[in-house]
């Protein structure tokens, strides 16, 4: 969803209301980079033991690549919900959060 989103759901909180977002962001710059490291160490660790999953029930909307990188979203973030704060999680997603 567009990221101006944000603002419709922020006047819909209540007074002591919390917003949160995960959302994932694209490897574009040195540090999305070296954050993506021990996420890409989980994955071939994962192959290499020899992990099968089966098909998930439900089909999943696959969204790719993400529309903003890290550093859009935190600017975006700073000037749509100030005061919230923004940070990195594995598999590069983030974890965007407001308070009202």
């Amino acid at each position: 969803m567009p990221f101006e989103t944000v603002l419709m759901l922020r006047r819909a909180l209540a007074p002591g209301g919390v917003l949160a977002v995960l959302g994932l962001y694209p490897v574009r710059t040195v540090t999305d980079f070296v954050w993506a490291l021990p996420a890409l160490s989980l994955l071939r660790a994962d192959r290499l033991l020899g992990r099968r999953r089966a098909a998930p029930a439900v089909q999943i909307p696959l969204v790719w690549p993400p529309p903003l990188s890290y550093d859009r979203t935190r600017a975006e973030s700073a000037r749509l919900l100030p005061g919230s704060t923004l940070r990195r999680l594995l598999l590069w997603r983030y974890l965007l959060v407001y308070r009202a």
